[in-house]
Order: C-alpha cells, then structure tokens, then sequence
C-alpha cells in the first residue's frame, strides 16, 4: 500500500464524521451522552471497583476514581481476544474498542483494505505503568538484579510500561484495522489528546491524508500512579460521597479525580466524506497550542498561556469572540487550573466571556489526564451538532474567583455555532481546537 505523491493544499476543509469512547460513564457515545446532559457521575470508591484486581486498594490516599467497571472492561477483552490475551493493557484496549466504534460509525470499518493508503493514526497515550511487582521482583539488597532480570523478563507484567511502550496503542489500531497512512503519537501530558485530534486536523488540512483515527487512551489508576498525584498534591484525598468530589470551579474544590479511558473521532477531508455520502457531525476549523514556559506542576497564574492558544485557535479559524457560544473548559477542580483557566478566557472573550456558556466533563468521567481531550473534544461536537450543553455538576457554592456561566448542576438547550475544547497539561502545555457547524 504505497501512498501516492500528493501536492500540499493549506485549505482542505476537514469534519468529524465518526465518534468513539470509553469512560467511567458507558461504552457508547450515546451513552456517554445521554448520562453527560442527565449530570451522571462516573465516579465511584476506588475499594469497590478494585478491591480484588488492584491490591491494598483500601488503604490508597485516593479514595475515588472515575475507572471502567468490570463489566465493561469484560466487554472490551471479549471483543478483543487476541489482544487481551497478549497484554490486558487497559490504555491499549481502550483504544481498538473507541477505534472500532468511531470507524463503524463512519461508515469506515468495511471500507476496502485497497482503499485505506490514506487513511492515518494521530493517537495521544499517557507514560505507561510502572508496576510494584516488577520492581520488586528484581530488586534485594538496595540493588537491581540485572542478570535474573535478563533471564526472567518474560515474568514482567503485561501491562508494564516495559512491554508496552506510548506508541503501541496507534501501532495497535493501525494493524487491526489497516491504517496504511500517517501515524503518530503524542505525549505532552494533560494537552495530549487535544494536540493529537490538532495534528491530526492539520495533516488532512495539508493534504497529507484523507481520513485520520485522532484522540488518546489513558490508565494511571495504579498504585504508582495515584501516588503520583498525591505528591504532586492535585488528587482530591476525600472519601464520601464520592459521587460529589469532584467540583470544577465550586469554592470547595480539593482536586482532580483519576478517570480512565479513551476519546477517538474520525477526521475526514471534507469532499471524501460528501462524495461517500458521510454524517458529519461538525466541522474542524481551528486549532493552536502554547507553552507558559512557567512552572511544570502550576499554570501561569494569569493564564496568558491558555489566552494564547484559545486567541490562536481563532485566528487560525478566522473567527471573532462573538462567534463562540461553548467552551468545553479544562475544568479540573484544582485550585490553580480553575482560577488560570478563568483568566484566560475572561483575557480572551473580554466582557463577552460571562455570556459563554462554559463546563467541565471532568466533573463526570474524572481526569483522563493524556486521554482527556478524547471524550471531551466528543462532547464539544455533540453540543455542535444537537444545541445541548452538558453541566458542571456538584457546582454549588461558586468560587467567586471563577465569576463565569459554568452551566452548573443542570444542563441547558442553546443554539452552540461553535465551541472550543480546552486541554491545559502539566509543565504548561496548552491545547485548543475549535469546532463549528458545517457549511453547506
């Protein structure tokens, strides 16, 4: 399948013509919706997801995550016996279940073999896990046994870091599912997915594809990965009343939840997607990312950084503030990235910035950290595309650092033209991507 040679056009309209997700809400988009507009959480007690598969579990300084109940993950290894059997990386798995769902519901997953020369990966995917086991394995004494390791590494875990590296997942999809064009991966923390579905826009854009599989897959809810966040003092230590824990811009904010899954949407030149008769959900029309250069586990408090990319994300656009009616905000409820996040769009948006409905999925499916912008970009399109803003839940004492609409506790019908998603990762990576209604 070799590709042929392709002069680079800077004005190919690019859509979403096909959506997938995993999270703590469902293994559906239309169930991920559904539960999103009806203020749904997906978080649960970390006991009593994990009690047998993730040991010591009752006695984690994080006591709630928003994780994929067994039920579903069976679901996904069910439908994925080869790849299960191999690893059980949950990140990978993830990414063929959302990967399948977004193609068939392009109208893709049948589409000849012959034909897919152009078709690409651009995937995000978080550090890979480092398991207690595997250290503790090979190591006595203060030191690592580097000879029995060497001898024994076929006892690693399957779902290591040392069998499954950040580009296995996009490896992985473009195999199953005969992706012969463009692959990439993207690891730039919390902005990863955004960035991924960015890039992915850009090369289809350029003409450098014809259809593109962008998003992220993320699983850190391990023992080493919770810790993580505990030390870096982000995770929300509580432990009742899970369900209301995580409280994006609320005065009582205590940090970000864990979630896990994966977000993939199908970006597709937009006379590919005509010609073959497509649903298209929206159009992709912008997209930019900035550095603060600032601090690697704090925002720039004044937010310039997160101004930037949002200020040019519209220009790449070629849109005003007055034509943004939704922002799918960051929102992590953390004191810092909400009160950031906040002066960046008010920096932005100016006075019009109270009249932009703004909320955070965060506060339903928890914090997918290099994933995030998967799901979240998905439900920027499906506001796009049906007028319906989901909520920020558990916003009930607003912070009055954070004096914008954050459509709390219920959702709201409005005409959305077009939205922004906002993914802004830790040491000051920054992500915007804007979509809007196609133009006939």
């Amino acid at each position: 399948m070799v590709n042929k040679a392709v002069s680079f056009k800077a004005n190919r309209r690019v859509v979403v013509t096909g959506l997938g997700m995993v999270t703590a809400l469902g293994l559906e988009v239309r169930e991920n919706w559904d539960k999103a507009l009806a203020g749904v959480s997906g978080v649960a007690s970390l006991p009593d997801i994990y009690d047998k598969a993730l040991p010591g579990a009752a006695s984690s300084p994080v006591q709630a995550v928003a994780a994929v109940n067994e039920r579903d993950w069976g679901r996904v290894t069910d439908e994925f016996p080869e790849y299960s059997a191999d690893t059980m990386e949950r990140r990978t798995m993830f990414t063929l279940w959302a990967a399948k769902k977004a193609l068939t519901d392009a109208g893709l997953i049948e589409n000849p073999i012959s034909q897919r020369g152009r078709f690409g990966a651009v995937l995000a995917a978080g550090l890979g896990i480092n398991r207690l086991e595997d250290i503790a394995r090979w190591t006595g004494g203060g030191k690592f046994d580097l000879s029995g390791f060497s001898k024994e590494y076929h006892q690693v875990c399957g779902d290591s870091i040392i069998r499954n590296n950040s580009n296995r997942a996009a490896a992985v999809i473009a195999k199953r599912f005969s992706l012969f064009g463009p692959n990439a991966t993207i690891t730039t923390a919390c902005a990863s997915a955004t960035q991924a579905i960015g890039t992915a826009f850009r090369m289809i854009r350029r003409g450098e594809a014809d259809v593109i599989a962008a998003g992220g897959a993320d699983s850190m809810i391990n023992p080493i990965g919770l810790v993580f966040f505990v030390l870096l003092q982000a995770a929300c230590p509580g432990s009742e009343n899970v369900t209301r824990l995580c409280r994006p811009f609320d005065r009582r904010r205590s940090g970000l939840i864990m979630g896990e899954g994966a977000g993939i949407v199908i970006l597709e030149e937009y006379g590919h997607a005509i010609k073959r008769g497509a649903l298209v959900y929206a159009e992709v029309v912008g997209y930019a990312s900035t550095m603060d250069a600032y601090q690697v586990t704090a925002p720039i408090p004044d937010g310039r950084g997160a101004a930037g990319s949002m200020c040019a994300a519209l220009k790449d656009a070629g849109l005003a503030i007055d034509d943004i009616d939704y922002i799918n905000a960051h929102g992590t409820s953390t004191k810092l990235n909400d009160e950031a996040e906040t002066a960046a769009i008010t920096t932005v948006f100016k006075e019009r910035a109270k009249d932009i409905a703004i909320s955070s999925s965060k506060s339903m499916i928890g914090h997918l950290l290099a994933a995030s912008g998967g799901p979240e970009f998905i439900f920027t399109v499906l506001s796009v595309a049906n007028d319906q803003i989901h909520p920020t839940i558990n916003l009930t004492h607003p912070d009055p650092k954070c004096p914008l609409d954050y459509v709390p506790i219920v959702k709201r019908s409005k005409t959305v033209r077009a939205a922004i998603s906002n993914s802004f990762g830790f040491g000051g990576q920054n992500a915007s991507i804007i979509a809007k209604k196609p133009d006939v």
